[in-house]
């Protein structure tokens, strides 16, 4: 792996640097929380426009054919900001779903590349604690050329904002699951939609026998388990990175804050211990960025089992390791890092919602060492 970036990727980490500390303020996401959404529809339209939700689709289907050093980039300083909008779950996961599916719905992969549709992952049921560990009980049975959908999908992030939802599904004579797009309009779906703790909504969808066309079918059972692996390691791969960018950002908040905030008659930042607490933090940020190039570097290599392990091994080490980072940051902010109107409480609050999210740090321990295991 090269660590020496390209001049458009350097150029595209600034432009998102600068969009994101000019526009994504914290007051800009505590109004956003407050709305059904969760984020802003005029960010969603100015990611568009930067070319951002394109990144991750391939060139041959009218993307931008961004890599996983480019993804990395752009989600790192969407970390660092807290940007709420939907990227990863619909341009990453559900757009690297759509490049795999059967006969290739450019048309709806245009419009999610182009901001016109937000499209989102309906797989988790009652029980599941993650996507890569659910177990589809939900059904399709054909009605002449068409299908019905019937079933209770939990947990579905942006579900009540999404255009479109990619719903998995049994259905008779096949093992394993299909992919479905069901539109979120259409008749029999009913929404329910949940506050997450940081600041984000998903909702329990339920399908009550909802007519689906011929072609809403994206993927048999025989290819839609090993795709939706795939784009879920992209997924993956994307949530480490913003979560590096947010501990960097933890970082430099609590450092400015010991450096101006006096006690006897000196700086926090002259106090011993409060170093030793840094330097702690400081390790804990660069062993995950470490894990983070490592799982790169797997990811490049084409080799799907070693990028598995490797993601995974980063998941499990970012997820305790953000932790650290940010509960420390209020700790060393004392009573002012709890508070709504001070960003640290919301960088751990994005950092509890990282670990539970594809899979949590005990999940991805055990998954790394059996993918290692495999691997050897």
């Amino acid at each position: 792996m090269d660590f020496n970036f390209s001049d458009e990727q350097r150029m595209l980490a600034e432009a998102a640097r600068r969009y994101v500390r000019e526009r994504c303020t914290l007051e800009k996401k505590r109004e956003m929380s407050r709305t059904a959404d969760g984020f802003s529809r005029v960010h969603w339209a100015d990611f568009a426009n930067m070319g951002w939700l394109a990144l991750p689709v391939p060139e041959a289907l009218g993307g931008l054919g961004g890599g996983p050093v480019e993804m990395a980039l752009l989600m790192e300083e969407f970390g660092r900001g807290l940007v709420n909008e939907p990227v990863v779950e619909s341009s990453v996961l559900c757009g690297a779903l759509l490049a795999q599916a059967q006969g290739r719905p450019t048309a709806l992969l245009e419009a999610l590349a182009a901001g016109d549709a937000i499209v989102t992952l309906a797989h988790m049921e009652g029980g599941d604690r993650s996507e890569f560990e659910a177990r589809v009980a939900s059904h399709a049975r054909r009605d002449g050329d068409c299908w019905r959908l019937s079933g209770t999908k939990h947990l579905v992030r942006h579900g009540a904002s999404a255009s479109h939802w990619l719903a998995t599904a049994r259905i008779d004579g096949h093992e394993g699951f299909a992919l479905f797009a069901v539109e979120r309009n259409a008749a029999g779906a009913t929404v329910q939609s949940h506050l997450m703790i940081d600041g984000t909504y998903a909702a329990d969808l339920h399908f009550e026998d909802v007519a689906l066309s011929a072609d809403a079918l994206l993927l048999m059972p025989d290819k839609a388990n090993t795709a939706l692996q795939s784009a879920l390691n992209q997924a993956l791969l994307a949530l480490c990175a913003a979560a590096i960018g947010s501990m960097e950002a933890v970082m430099a908040m609590t450092a400015d804050y010991l450096k101006t905030r006096v006690q006897y008659g000196q700086p926090l930042a002259r106090f011993q211990a409060l170093q030793h607490r840094m330097a702690e933090m400081f390790v804990e940020t660069d062993q995950s960025r470490a894990a983070l190039y490592r799982a790169i570097a797997a990811v490049e290599t084409g080799e799907p089992l070693a990028a598995a392990q490797a993601l995974s091994a980063a998941k499990w080490l970012i997820s305790r390791a953000g932790l650290f980072v940010s509960g420390q940051g209020i700790q060393l902010h004392g009573g002012i890092g709890v508070t709504e109107e001070y960003a640290v409480g919301h960088h751990y609050k994005a950092m509890v919602s990282f670990d539970k999210r594809l899979g949590d740090a005990d999940f991805h321990l055990l998954r790394s060492s059996e993918l290692f295991e495999m691997h050897a």
